[in-house]
């Protein structure tokens, strides 16, 4: 025995006859979102898992060269260390416990570096007179050597004058 009813669920029917169509396109709709989700997801994991990788890649990089740099030149590895440390000091504030302790000697090594300076100063200053690079001594050399460019100008001048004449002569 073949039966006559339709399989075929009854929004499909109804869909043909146009009512009830809103449903068809909720559902519609729903797996639209669906599928828009889990394509989003997927592709967030892939590159949340390749700039994880990239990370890391770089991290180890990093690590590698920074070991070889300091193989390479130790010395200049804790002058560097130094400086970094010196910067960050500097920019950190100060304590009332670190002024009271450390106080007396900052201002000494202050002091002395103000010394150091002027001093280094001053004989970079008689270093540069003995050698006449003052200011007057800079003036007179310059004045010196306009001096002797003029008169090798005139001097050049006054030969090619002279051989002028002598070809104009002959």
């Amino acid at each position: 025995m073949t039966s006559t009813t339709d399989d075929r669920p009854a929004s499909a029917s109804a869909t043909n006859s146009g009512a009830g169509s809103d449903g068809n396109d909720a559902g519609g709709r729903a797996a639209a979102a669906r599928q828009a989700f889990e394509s989003a997801r997927e592709k967030t994991a892939a590159a949340y898992a390749t700039a994880r990788e990239r990370a890391g890649s770089a991290y180890e990089t990093a690590g590698r060269k920074t070991s070889q740099g300091i193989d390479s030149n130790p010395v200049a590895a804790v002058f560097g260390g130094l400086a970094i440390g010196a910067v960050v000091a500097a920019l950190l504030p100060r304590t009332s416990r670190e002024e009271e302790l450390l106080g007396p000697v900052g201002r000494k090594i202050t002091d002395s570096a103000r010394d150091a300076a002027r001093a280094a100063k001053e004989a970079g200053r008689g270093q540069l007179d003995e050698l006449g690079l003052s200011r007057d001594g800079l003036q007179s050399k310059l004045n010196d050597f306009t001096d002797k460019a003029v008169g090798a100008v005139k001097s050049s001048a006054g030969a090619a004058a002279g051989a002028a004449r002598g070809a104009g002569e002959a």
